[in-house]
């Protein structure tokens, strides 16, 4: 049974899927846009080589179908 709390947290194929946008597009955002723990999070391990990103795609569309000058960039 899929976990109700974390149905909009998803990875980032899913999300660029979902969004329309490409993988390069969706990092740009999230430097330029995003907020971490609000837009995505890091899932991995504390000492992990990489980090692990869900993206919460509810957020993200709010923000992008906001006007620019709402966004707060």
């Amino acid at each position: 049974m899929p976990n109700k709390l974390n149905s909009n947290w998803v990875p980032t194929g899913k999300a660029c899927e979902a969004l329309g946008i490409s993988a390069k597009q969706l990092w740009g955002f999230r430097t330029e846009l995003f907020k971490q723990g609000t837009h995505y999070r890091n899932i991995a391990r504390p000492h992990a080589a990489r980090p692990t990103y869900r993206w919460h795609l509810a957020r993200i569309e709010q923000l992008l179908n906001a006007p620019q000058e709402e966004r707060g960039a």
